[in-house]
């Protein structure tokens, strides 16, 4: 998968929204997972400084492989990600024909064994709704590691391939496909569904996205 699949004004924007929405800041130094010391440029009032070019790299990466399992018509499950004031992530996803569970409705076991749990849950209309994961996803997708450390676990267990989103503090050794960075804010969020947005919403073949871009 090539970066120039992906439109490279959508990249130029990534520099000023981790800028402006404050990614760059991680939690306090005391708090440092040693392993992340890699990812971090410096300190400030004593707190983390994310070096914002590995931050960006790792995006690109991240867009990269999404956008290639959505291409070959694979499941995606997302894991966590917030609609605080709207419901634009769960449209996203059921319109792109992906899987989304929230944190509140997360249940054990749901990744590789969603057709007993959902048998389990018939009685309840909504967390059946909610869990309607019809098979094995291809890849997962972890908005906060640290929030969602039960669902993190499974996801690791279960060697299905798996980005997570990371804070200064969380264990990084244990995904090879991570975004390093200070996430868990509105403005952030807001920018994580713009660059997932304008990576499902792309065409799924070569040709079609080559006729759009000309």
């Amino acid at each position: 998968m090539k970066i120039d699949k992906i439109k490279q004004k959508k990249y130029n924007l990534i520099n000023h929204d981790l800028l402006t929405s404050r990614s760059y800041l991680g939690l306090h130094k005391l708090s440092l997972y040693y392993l992340n010391s890699k990812y971090i440029k410096g300190f400030r009032n004593k707190f983390c400084i994310f070096d914002m070019l590995k931050t960006k790299n790792f995006i690109k990466k991240a867009l990269l492989i999404i956008y290639k399992y959505h291409s070959l018509n694979k499941k995606i499950l997302f894991i966590g990600f917030p609609n605080i004031k709207t419901k634009n992530y769960n449209i996203l996803f059921n319109q792109t024909n992906h899987y989304s569970i929230s944190h509140a409705n997360w249940v054990n076991n749901i990744i590789l064994n969603s057709h007993q749990m959902i048998r389990s849950l018939k009685k309840n209309f909504l967390l059946t709704k909610i869990l309607n994961i019809k098979q094995t996803p291809d890849l997962i997708v972890l908005f906060n590691q640290t929030k969602e450390l039960k669902a993190f676990k499974e996801s690791v267990n279960s060697k299905i391939p798996l980005i997570t989103f990371l804070d200064s503090s969380t264990k990084s050794d244990q995904t090879y496909y991570k975004i390093s960075g200070g996430f868990q804010n509105f403005k952030t969020e807001k920018i994580c569904y713009f660059l997932l947005k304008s990576i499902l919403t792309l065409p799924k073949s070569r040709k079609s996205y080559e006729k759009k871009s000309l």
